[in-house]
């Protein structure tokens, strides 16, 4: 997917606080804002289809499927675990769960089950930087940048200009969570048409 860089961010935060560079204590503020931002982005929907893995195929033990397994993706936020394949069958029963710190326990008649398959969120990929992780999520990008320059400015005493940029960072986010919307992933992996025996691949429309 899409990314641009710490870099890049760095100078449109100078040039939208007026500031040609900063000292090393606002370096050091400016990387903290940055990265404050995209996680509050990231935190914002479990659907970001860059983290977004569906019908998955996990390994459990005892019903308990871990948030790590060898080279698959980190979990974050299990959303939905399933006995097959959700998105390639005709029919699949959903199973409850609750979370614990060692991973989604698995709750129902399954104990000889050894596998399951999941829809989850993965793990944030930050703190980003301009060096180790320059990379940054494209759909974060503007946000980012705005509501850094409005921490800036709130940090400068300067209220109103934040408040300003403030209104602005969060206009550039809503845009980007309607996106999500618009790609149909909230409805298709979130909602999900269920009845009491059954969880059945149909959809809302």
């Amino acid at each position: 997917m899409q990314t641009d860089t710490y870099s890049n961010l760095y100078t449109l935060v100078k040039g939208l606080t007026g500031n040609t560079t900063f000292t090393s204590e606002e370096d050091t503020l400016i990387q903290s804002f940055v990265n404050r931002r995209i996680f509050a982005a990231y935190r914002r929907s479990a659907y970001w289809p860059r983290y977004l893995t569906l019908g998955e195929a996990r390994a459990a033990s005892s019903r308990v499927i871990s948030f790590t397994e060898g080279a698959l993706d980190s979990i974050d936020t299990f959303l939905r675990i399933y006995n097959n394949s959700p998105y390639q069958t005709n029919s699949v029963t959903e199973y409850d769960f609750v979370v614990t710190a060692n991973g989604a326990q698995v709750v129902g008649d399954t104990a000889d089950a050894t596998s399951f398959y999941v829809d989850y969120k993965q793990r944030w990929e930050g703190p980003y930087n301009n060096s180790t992780n320059d990379d940054i999520p494209l759909e974060f990008f503007h946000y980012a940048t705005h509501g850094t320059v409005a921490d800036f400015l709130r940090y400068d005493k300067q209220i109103d200009k934040a408040e300003a940029e403030e209104a602005y960072a969060e206009s550039l986010l809503v845009l980007e969570l309607g996106n999500i919307q618009n790609q149909r992933n909230i409805n298709l992996a979130g909602k999900r048409i269920r009845t009491h025996a059954t969880q059945q691949t149909r959809y809302s429309r």
